[in-house]
């Protein structure tokens, strides 16, 4: 069990983002995103291994980071990274609404969260990368509202780096807050 803090000599590109969920406000492209998604049926569970998820991060790794050594993680190595925790963490489900039989219906997104003190970390999301309906942005939106019905003020994103355009969405949750110098700073106001 890891905690993940990357620390490269001479370098600070790697800066934590956060959100205060409380000053956040979506942008139209935001809303939009979020009226599309809102279908969804959405579970929250404890950090458990179910196959069709794991299907699903290889599928994601494969799209989306073909070549960057995830896409050929064993169940092992998947359960290692995403499955195992000291904290308070929880595994949500995004699914296509059930269908009349009862049957689980199609699986697009699965987001592990932490729960904190005084927010919610997201720790890793994966999704069906040819649902094209940004389903990435739609689960930011809905973590950032879990945390408003949880009392939490934060969402933690991780590391944000500017010079990355995989990393670029991050930014454009705004207000957001950058981790600089051991202090955390208002930006994105723009």
């Amino acid at each position: 069990m890891f905690t993940y803090r990357p620390y490269c000599d001479g370098c600070k590109a790697c800066i934590p983002l956060r959100i205060n969920v409380n000053s956040f406000k979506p942008n139209r492209s935001q809303k939009r995103t979020s009226k599309n998604n809102s279908h969804l049926e959405i579970k929250i569970s404890k950090l458990v291994y179910v196959s069709d998820h794991y299907e699903l991060y290889l599928k994601y790794q494969k799209g989306r980071h073909s070549g960057g050594g995830m896409d050929q993680d064993s169940v092992d190595q998947y359960t290692q990274f995403l499955l195992q925790s000291r904290v308070n963490s929880n595994l949500v489900e995004f699914r296509l609404p059930s269908n009349e039989s009862g049957s689980p219906s199609k699986l697009l997104m699965v987001s592990i969260l932490d729960v904190l003190n005084d927010g919610i970390s997201a720790v890793y999301t994966f999704f069906d990368p040819s649902y094209k309906m940004g389903l990435g942005t739609f689960c930011i939106l809905w973590q950032i509202e879990q945390a408003k019905l949880l009392g939490l003020e934060y969402l933690y994103m991780g590391y944000w780096i500017k010079e990355s355009p995989k990393m670029d969405y991050k930014s454009t949750f705004k207000p957001h807050q950058l981790l600089i110098d051991g202090e955390w700073q208002q930006a994105g106001f723009s």
